[in-house]
């Protein structure tokens, strides 16, 4: 794991598994998501036992999507287990 900025957001927890994408595109609030289209939240939400291309499409959304809070800040996505909301402009260091 990266050592994540201070304002790294807790998403998800490595306890939801592989519903982690199911969960994500249950729970967003997509209005303030961006960079996704719905029809890939909508294959998510029927969860990893119901859609053929649920790992390809998590990889699509992980890699796209920007979350916009109130306040105008934008986060990506990162997952190590737990997903978490990074600032735009946190890159990982390598060791």
């Amino acid at each position: 794991m990266y050592d994540l900025p201070d304002n790294a957001i807790l998403y998800a927890s490595d306890r939801h598994g592989v519903y982690i994408p199911q969960y994500f595109a249950e729970s967003i609030n997509r209005d303030m998501l961006s960079g996704v289209p719905d029809s890939d939240l909508d294959a998510l939400a029927l969860g990893p036992d119901s859609c053929d291309h649920y790992w390809d499409i998590w990889n699509d959304v992980e890699c796209n999507a920007i979350v916009t809070d109130s306040d105008g800040t934008t986060f990506s996505l990162y997952q190590d287990g737990d997903l978490w909301l990074v600032p735009t402009d946190w890159e990982p260091e390598d060791d």
